[in-house]
């Protein structure tokens, strides 16, 4: 399709200038679609191996609480929890690859005394909580994963159709328009060339 601007030179001029700069970004940026698809498929196979190493430890972590349970009571497990609990402060920043905000997420402990002198606690109740200290890490792990997924597939389709609109729909529009432009006016330029002659043998 002809795009709909007056046919000379100087117009000619500045969309050869702009088709350059289209075929410029059409390479950039189908480079970018390129390595951000590498990035979203490694983090598929990580994302697998961080659930397999989350679920391996949750397994292990309600096991020795079943333990706990059995040799404590639920009653003293509940006191127990609750005297072992501390908050979390959870902090999302962000690192970018090829232009693309993506999350880092970090938590920090938020330090409170622990009242456990007076209760009955047993070494499974002590090995269920180092299990479940551990999985922590793990949840933060797959929550970064998870949310840098989902803002790496935004980010690959809004790519790809730029990609398309400028493969599919500037450039060639621009390369007909420019052919257009030239060959009316080396038409005019020829039409020019004989007028002139045409008068000289007149005259």
């Amino acid at each position: 399709m002809l795009l709909k601007i007056p046919p000379t030179k100087s117009v000619m001029f500045r969309l050869q200038q702009d088709l350059r700069f289209a075929l410029e970004g059409h390479a950039l940026l189908d480079r970018k679609r390129e390595v951000l698809i590498m990035e979203l498929m490694q983090l598929v196979h990580t994302i697998r191996d961080i659930q397999r190493r989350l679920a391996d430890q949750l397994q292990r972590a309600y096991a020795a609480l079943r333990e706990a349970y059995l040799e404590m009571g639920s009653e003293n497990i509940e006191r127990a929890n609750y005297a072992y609990l501390e908050p979390f402060e959870i902090n999302v920043s962000e690192h970018s690859i090829m232009g693309v905000p993506l999350p880092l997420v970090r938590a920090t402990r938020i330090p409170r005394p622990v009242q456990v002198g007076l209760l009955d606690t047993s070494l499974s109740f002590e090995c269920a909580t180092a299990e479940f200290a551990k999985v922590l890490p793990l949840l933060l792990e797959y929550t970064q994963a998870s949310m840098t997924l989902t803002r790496l597939a935004s980010e690959i389709q809004k790519t790809r159709r730029r990609v398309k609109a400028l493969e599919h729909v500037f450039i060639p529009n621009a390369e007909d328009t420019i052919k257009f432009i030239r060959d009316t006016l080396e038409e005019g330029e020829r039409e020019d060339f004989f007028r002139r002659k045409h008068l000289k043998r007149t005259s």
